[in-house]
């Protein structure tokens, strides 16, 4: 498998890692319960407000897999078509600041849902 194969591969994961975190931001909108993706089944043990948590999640869930989304696209219509090295010069710090984000929010949010 040639590099640019590998990077076709990886940008169509993320794209559907996006899509997943919006299916599961919106299954526990409806079911109360976090994905198993978010969170350790075994931290929700005791936890305070697991619908709270869930109603909390929401956003950043839907935000960061748009995000994803969006990234994962530009990157496969780059390197499978436009090949602008620019594009992904910009787009992957942008992309990863938003990663970092994610993990500080989600962060926040188990700290006051969960524990």
């Amino acid at each position: 498998m040639s590099s640019d194969s590998f990077m076709i591969l990886f940008d169509v994961i993320v794209v559907c890692y996006g899509v997943y975190l919006i299916y599961s931001a919106f299954q526990m909108r409806k079911t109360h319960q976090p994905s198993n993706l978010i969170v350790n089944q075994g931290d929700l043990v005791g936890a305070r407000d697991v619908k709270g948590f869930c109603d909390a999640m929401f956003n950043p869930l839907v935000g960061f897999g748009i995000a994803a989304i969006l990234y994962g696209g530009l990157a496969f219509a780059d390197d499978r078509y436009l090949h602008v090295p620019m594009i992904n010069t910009v787009a992957m710090p942008i992309f990863l600041a938003l990663c970092i984000w994610f993990v500080w929010k989600m962060k926040k949010i188990k700290e006051k849902y969960l524990r």
